[in-house]
C-alpha cells in the first residue's frame, strides 16, 4: 500500500497557486492511465472522517491511496494521522508532495528523509507524526521570472506571499512538465515492493 498525500490550500481562491503544488500534482496523477481503469476516471470525494479528499486504485496489485487534506495547509498533519491510522499504514507507506520554495522552478527532489525546509504543512506532518524519516517528494516553484525588475531567484522573498501566488502563464507549462516526469518516475516504483530510491528531476525550457 502507498498514500501520497499532496499538500495544499482547499477552495477555489487557491487553485493554481504555489502552494497548492501537491494538489495540482495529484490531479495530474489520477489522470495518468496506469491509475485510472479501463474507460473510467478517478475523483476524489470528500471524507469527513479524514479531513481530507481522498481516491484509491490499485496499480500491480498495490492498493494505492491518493490524499489532499483539508485542514489548510498548516494543520495537514491531521488529516496524514487518521488515513494513516485507519488503514493500519506503516511509514514507509506514506508519501508526502509538496511545493518548495526553495527550488526552481523545473526542478523535483525526492528524499526519504529530512527536515521540512520551512514548508509548515510539511512540519505539521513531521511534528504529528514525530519521525522526519518521510517519503517527501519535493515540487520547485520558485521562477526567475523577474519580480520589480530583479529575478525572484537573485534577491530575498516575501515567501508567506509568493507562495500564495498563481503560477504565469510562461510559468506553468514548466510546473505541468516536471509533475509529468516526477509522475513517471514514482510509477516506475510504485507496486514494486522496494523503496522508491532518492531522485532529483529537471526539466528546462529555454523561454523562461
Amino acid at each position: 500500500m502507498k498514500i501520497i498525500v499532496g499538500l495544499g490550500n482547499p477552495g477555489k481562491q487557491y487553485e493554481s497557486t504555489r502552494h497548492n503544488a501537491g494538489f495540482y500534482f495529484l490531479d495530474r496523477l489520477i489522470s495518468h492511465t496506469e491509475l485510472a481503469p479501463v474507460g473510467e476516471s478517478l475523483n476524489f470525494q470528500n471524507e469527513d472522517k479524514f479531513d481530507a479528499e481522498i481516491t484509491q486504485t490499485d496499480l500491480k496489485g498495490e492498493k494505492i491511496i491518493l490524499v489532499k487534506p483539508q485542514t489548510f495547509m498548516n494543520l495537514s498533519g491531521r488529516a496524514v494521522a487518521k488515513i494513516a491510522q485507519y488503514y493500519k499504514a506503516e511509514l514507509s507507506d506514506i508519501i508526502i508532495v509538496s511545493d518548495d520554495v526553495d527550488l526552481p522552478l523545473g526542478q523535483a527532489r525526492i528524499r526519504s528523509e529530512g527536515s521540512s525546509g520551512g514548508q509548515k504543512g510539511l512540519q505539521h506532518v513531521i511534528d504529528t507524526l514525530k519521525t522526519e524519516k518521510l517519503l517527501r517528494v519535493r515540487l520547485g516553484v520558485r521562477s526567475n521570472e523577474g519580480h520589480e525588475g530583479n529575478t525572484a531567484l537573485s534577491r530575498p522573498l516575501d515567501t508567506a506571499n509568493y507562495v500564495l501566488e498563481k503560477f504565469s502563464l510562461r510559468e506553468l507549462p514548466i510546473f505541468k512538465a516536471i509533475c509529468d516526469e516526477t509522475i513517471k518516475y514514482l510509477l516506475l516504483h510504485l507496486g514494486q515492493k522496494h523503496e522508491i530510491p532518492a531522485h532529483t528531476l529537471e526539466v528546462k525550457f529555454d523561454s523562461l
